[in-house]
């Protein structure tokens, strides 16, 4: 099913407000939940354009980016590692240059030469960290650093997708999440 281009819209509107970050798939994702949720409101005379029904924007959006936050049950060390492994390949595919993390289970990758900076003297780029117990998170890599949750599925495709966020975000293609103008 291909999700309607105005419950697209919508959803990224309602994901825009949020401090994360989301794949493109998870936006697919929701906005076809969104589209499934207004045909069903329609079904029963409700108008699919009514501001009333806005709510569903929220709550498509809401169950779908939860799918891909914390997962239900801990991963163990193998599925972390490769997972880790797609990510670094990932990485590498996008033309990044990876760097040594300083996050704790980070992949990081150097900063562009095009791109924004971070760091005392705009050395430092940015790291993707995945943990037994969380979803994909991004940050500065650096010792104390703030993170952003990246929703995005927990798999190669993921990790393909999380590894173009990060670059998108070096290039200056995806605004800065760690400049308070973004905010």
């Amino acid at each position: 099913m291909i999700a309607s281009r105005t419950s697209v819209d919508r959803i990224r509107a309602a994901y825009d407000r949020h401090a994360a970050l989301y794949a493109p798939s998870v936006v697919t994702e929701a906005a076809q939940l969104l589209d499934d949720l207004l045909q069903t409101a329609a079904k029963h005379g409700h108008d699919r354009d009514v501001e009333g029904l806005s709510w569903l924007t929220v709550a498509a959006a809401e169950a779908t980016s939860r799918k891909y936050g914390r997962p239900r049950t801990e991963r163990n060390s193998t599925e972390v590692y490769t997972l880790h492994a797609a990510l670094s390949a990932a990485l590498d595919e996008q033309g990044l240059t990876r760097a040594g993390s300083w996050v704790r289970m980070g992949v990081a990758v150097r900063p562009r030469d095009d791109g924004p900076r971070w760091g005392l003297g705009g050395t430092t780029g940015l790291a993707v960290a995945l943990y037994t117990d969380s979803g994909w998170e991004l940050m500065v890599n650096s010792p104390q650093t703030r993170a952003f949750s990246i929703h995005a599925p927990t798999t190669e495709a993921g990790a393909t997708e999380v590894a173009q966020i990060v670059r998108d975000i070096l290039t200056g293609d995806t605004p800065d999440p760690f400049r308070p103008a973004h905010r």
